[in-house]
């Protein structure tokens, strides 16, 4: 039997909204018909032949663009895409412990996709109680920023400390059950977090800082502080969290690259702590992907069942 592939970090949603990409075509006539220059990664049914059991599906909007009305209006519209999918039977929304291991009996004979509800970036909650409707719905992960800023949190493009609110809204994280993802947490604000939440932490999408020298990406320290709280990292492979002078319009990165990073992150979190975290179609395509990475299925490639799926099970099942 395949092993079980659990992807931490899946813009599927936005992908569809944003760039107006039907996600339930195959991937190979999606390619066919899809406009934009950047060739998708990523279907529904892409995720079911390659054995993608469960993934962790972003609600996502641009903090860059438009205001928070818009921001909470395009959240809701993307939890409505997912309970479309859903309702239509192609995919399989993932709520709590029990309905994942439910899931996990069936998904071998149906292998319809389990999503696990994220909301990357709290800017469109203008307050921490705006959290438990979206809870009620399903949503179990949270990061408190994007890139830019949030009323709640300095992110890796706009630094600064976790804000009195940014507390608040950990403490009803924890109180309804929702973990965190330290993914885009500027450093400073990430540290002050773990010191303030006591829930369950994990990033779901993010490389070694040690590689890459980005604010994006994970600290050794804070490595360490993940592998101390039992989390897991999901690691990316897109070439420019790969290596620092790869760039837009260069060649793909040989699958070496990728596996600079893994060994990184194991030989400090150990093998149980590392998983994937793909991000893909998350504003890049196959043309920014290291070479033999053609679509999920090719992820196989990469690491033992482990790394594919099990620590990021594991994990799930420790709090979930």
């Amino acid at each position: 039997m395949e092993p079980v592939m659990v992807d931490a970090h899946l813009d599927l949603a936005y992908n569809a909204r944003a760039l107006g990409r039907d996600l339930t075509l195959p991937l190979d006539r999606l390619r066919e018909v899809d406009p934009h220059p950047e060739t998708p990664l990523v279907t529904l049914e892409s995720l079911r032949e390659a054995g993608v059991a469960v993934a962790f599906a972003t609600l996502f909007v641009d903090p860059r663009e438009g205001g928070r009305e818009d921001w909470e209006e395009e959240v809701w519209a993307q939890l409505h895409l997912y309970e479309a999918w859903e309702a239509q039977g192609l995919v399989r929304l993932v709520r709590d412990g029990r309905g994942l291991e439910a899931h996990l009996q069936r998904f071998p004979q149906d292998r319809v996709p389990g999503l696990l509800l994220l909301l990357e970036g709290a800017h469109a909650l203008a307050s921490p109680e705006d959290l438990l409707p979206l809870r009620e719905r399903g949503l179990r992960l949270l990061s408190l920023t994007w890139a830019t800023g949030s009323a709640y949190a300095g992110g890796n493009a706009e630094e600064g400390p976790l804000t009195e609110r940014g507390k608040a809204l950990l403490q009803a994280m924890a109180r309804w059950g929702v973990a965190l993802d330290l993914s885009h947490l500027a450093e400073e604000a990430a540290w002050q977090a773990l010191e303030v939440f006591a829930g369950p932490v994990c990033a779901t999408h993010a490389n070694a800082r040690a590689l890459v020298p980005s604010p994006r990406h994970l600290s050794d320290r804070l490595m360490e502080a993940l592998r101390e709280r039992g989390g897991v990292l999901g690691l990316v492979p897109f070439n420019a969290f790969l290596d620092p002078s790869w760039k837009r319009g260069d060649p793909r990165l040989p699958l070496e690259a990728f596996f600079r990073h893994k060994a990184h992150a194991e030989a400090i979190l150990g093998p149980g702590g590392v998983g994937l975290g793909t991000d893909w179609d998350g504003g890049f395509g196959l043309q920014a992907v290291p070479q033999g990475l053609d679509r999920h299925r090719d992820l196989r490639a990469l690491g033992d069942a482990g790394f594919l799926g099990e620590n990021w099970l594991r994990w799930l099942r420790g709090w979930f």
